[in-house]
């Protein structure tokens, strides 16, 4: 099923599901996302944007500065090694700029990365979220997560310079494999499919918590950032990077 094909939903990730859907669609639509992974400490999600390069969320990124040892990240069936983490400049807790780079010692094998949306035209496009976390049926309090990887599709209903917005829909006005975010989506991917190919167009920020614990009523509004606005940084941090390491290679050379 190609994501231009379907209609309007919203986000999703390890995600609330439909109640009249069997959650293996949303199973089966998550292998289609190989560049998504999971983030266990904290929680969340990421997408690999580079060989190098993973894409998430600042408030889940800042976790892994400093630790001591190096942290590591497993990625299909391999470990590996965090070497930089990258926070926006204008990032502080509850703002827009909730994005961030993490930086790999090694190129991620195995998985093609997904390049970063840069077309300002993201208002009503279909968008597939990926996730890892809490699950459960919308409208309901979401259960504790299985790590399982989950997808739906969902529609960019509002649009401002920094973020995408998503609405939850009533099920007549959704698409057939609505979903939304829940605990532990943070940092997860929405992805844009063009005549191009796929591409990372949103990152999801924290889960927003509620009184009464139910997440995902129709109405409800999840954000992400919007990966379009923050291309030129995300371009010239990579490009900062290569120039450093090419630096010290021909640094060491001439020793």
């Amino acid at each position: 099923m190609a994501l231009a094909a379907a209609c309007c939903a919203l986000p999703a990730a390890a995600l609330l599901t439909r109640p009249d859907r069997d959650d293996a669609e949303y199973l089966e639509l998550a292998t289609r996302y190989v560049s998504s992974v999971g983030l266990d400490a904290p929680e969340g999600e990421a997408v690999l944007i580079a060989p190098r390069w993973l894409l998430t969320a600042a408030h889940l990124a800042r976790a892994y500065r400093e630790p001591k040892p190096p942290a590591r990240l497993r990625i299909g069936q391999r470990d590996y090694e965090v070497q930089g983490v990258y926070l926006h400049p204008d990032w502080k807790p509850g703002g827009e700029s909730d994005i961030a780079l993490l930086l790999l010692r090694a190129d991620v094998r195995g998985i093609d990365p997904t390049p970063v949306y840069r077309a300002g035209d993201e208002s009503g496009k279909a968008v597939v979220i990926v996730g890892h976390g809490e699950t459960g049926r919308l409208g309901a309090k979401p259960t504790a997560s299985d790590r399982r990887k989950r997808a739906s599709i969902n529609t960019v209903d509002r649009v401002t310079a920094r973020t995408l917005g998503v609405q939850v829909k009533s099920l007549d006005d959704a698409s057939d494999l609505q979903g939304a975010a829940a605990g532990g989506d943070g940092g997860g991917p929405a992805y844009i499919e063009t005549a191009e190919g796929l591409f990372v167009a949103g990152i999801g920020g924290a889960p927003l918590a509620t009184a009464d614990g139910i997440v995902g009523k129709a109405g409800d509004w999840e954000t992400y950032a919007r990966v379009s606005a923050f291309a030129p940084w995300i371009e010239a941090t990579m490009l900062d990077v290569a120039r450093q390491e090419a630096e010290a290679l021909l640094g060491e050379g001439r020793r």
